[in-house]
């Protein structure tokens, strides 16, 4: 080898290696750059962070002195509490609230079916919040908003319009609260305490079906209206149906003195709704086919049930497949309602499990009522005995005042004749 191709190998050796220190310097130089971009973008969304953290403690505060800026004379929970305000919160909620309400889209939730583990997470984080309260009523709205009402305090949770990720959080005394407000629009709907906006719904059948519920419910508070008669649940069911459903469900109510006490809409139905309806005399199920062309109707009158009652739903007769669809059902809440009728057991599977209680519930009740009424001594009215001379000459003053014709008393005095 010559010295020409020794320099020329050397030559090679060097500006490869400086091809490597330059890559390598360039390399450092962009990950130092990199690096400075993302703490720079670090540092501004941490600034953004505490901006709008701040944002949403000024939000809460202003709605907290807005709504004590309120006047108001009387507080909206002044005039009850305690024992009988949860009492009636369930009756409520079991009577007027849970009949014909979509439950899985329902926006509301009532003493004392709140949810434990919703509520937990309600509460995670919060300092205001008094674990010795009683939560009567739990709201959810658009954004993952929530509305928590005790009887001493109203707890909230509104996003801010400027970031719907961050939430104003704070609570107000009732004391300080004269009346809550749900106004239904073509869009949109609100929630108001007193004349403060808390919370947006956007327009449907559920959020209607649940402001007509609860603007019941804070009437019947105002009034101390505390008695839920079978007439009210009856006129409350239909108002939320609708009278192509009411006529529907009418073709199966035979007496004429018939009260609906339960409405519950099916889960599995697909174009049209399967429905479960209690009435005071028996209980109807439509179950309709795919897509509603065929329905079968079924009638079971209390009379004739021997049983009623819940259970797991599961179609698997292996252990490992009913346990899996025994989770599912524990997540979605469902269950089946079993009813026994002369021998033969019907199953009804497209219900929530607290709608599936309420059916049972009711079912107990109008039973106990039947079982009342037929160990009731049986009272016989003994009619006086009319007599048909004293009563030809009533007619005979009545023809001669022109009360009734000639024709007529001639016809009633034959009668009355006829059984001397």
């Amino acid at each position: 080898m010559g010295l020409f191709d020794k320099i020329n190998k050397n030559d090679l050796i060097s500006k490869a290696k400086g091809a490597v220190d330059s890559a390598s310097n360039g390399m450092k130089t962009a990950m130092g750059e990199a690096k400075a971009k993302h703490e720079q973008k670090k540092a501004e969304q941490a600034a953004y962070d505490a901006e709008m953290k701040e944002k949403a403690i000024t939000k809460a505060e202003e709605i907290v002195a807005s709504i004590k800026s309120y006047s108001n004379e009387e507080s909206v929970f002044e005039k009850t509490g305690g024992k009988e305000l949860q009492d009636f919160t369930k009756l409520f909620y079991d009577k007027i609230l849970m009949p014909a309400n979509s439950v899985g889209n329902s926006h509301i939730s009532m003493y004392p079916y709140i949810d434990a583990k919703r509520l937990e997470k309600f509460k995670k984080g919060r300092t205001d919040y008094e674990e010795t309260e009683v939560p009567l009523i739990y709201i959810r709205s658009s954004e993952k908003q929530e509305i928590l009402i005790t009887e001493n305090k109203l707890y909230f949770s509104v996003s801010l319009e400027e970031d719907r990720k961050y939430f104003a959080k704070s609570s107000v005394d009732c004391s300080e609260i004269s009346k809550f407000v749900f106004e239904l629009g073509e869009t949109e709907s609100v929630f108001k305490c007193d004349e403060n906006i808390l919370a947006t719904f956007k327009t449907n059948k559920s959020v209607k079906e649940d402001f007509i519920t609860l603007t019941e419910y804070f009437e019947r508070i105002g009034n101390c209206d505390f008695e839920i008669t079978d007439e009210d649940t009856d006129a409350i069911i239909k108002e939320k149906i609708g009278e192509k459903v009411l006529q529907e469900v009418k073709k199966y109510m035979v007496f004429e003195d018939e009260l609906m006490l339960y409405f519950a809409w099916g889960l599995d139905s697909l174009s049209a709704k399967d429905y479960i309806v209690c009435t005071d005399k028996q209980i109807i199920i439509m179950d309709r086919e795919a897509f509603g062309m065929t329905a079968n109707v079924k009638q079971f009158y209390y009379d004739d049930i021997t049983s009623a009652s819940t259970e797991q739903n599961s179609n698997s007769s292996d252990l490992t497949g009913f346990l899996i669809e025994s989770a599912l059902t524990s997540l979605t809440k469902t269950c089946n309602l079993v009813i026994s009728v002369a021998g033969s057991i019907s199953r009804i599977n497209t219900l929530y499990k607290v709608e599936a209680e309420r059916v049972v519930a009711v079912y107990h009740q109008c039973r106990k009522a039947l079982k009342v009424s037929a160990s009731q001594p049986q009272v016989v009215v003994q009619q006086t005995a009319v007599d048909p001379v004293e009563q030809i000459r009533k007619l005979k003053e009545m023809c001669d005042l022109g009360i009734i014709s000639e024709e007529e008393f001639n016809i009633k005095k034959a009668d009355l004749l006829a059984k001397i």
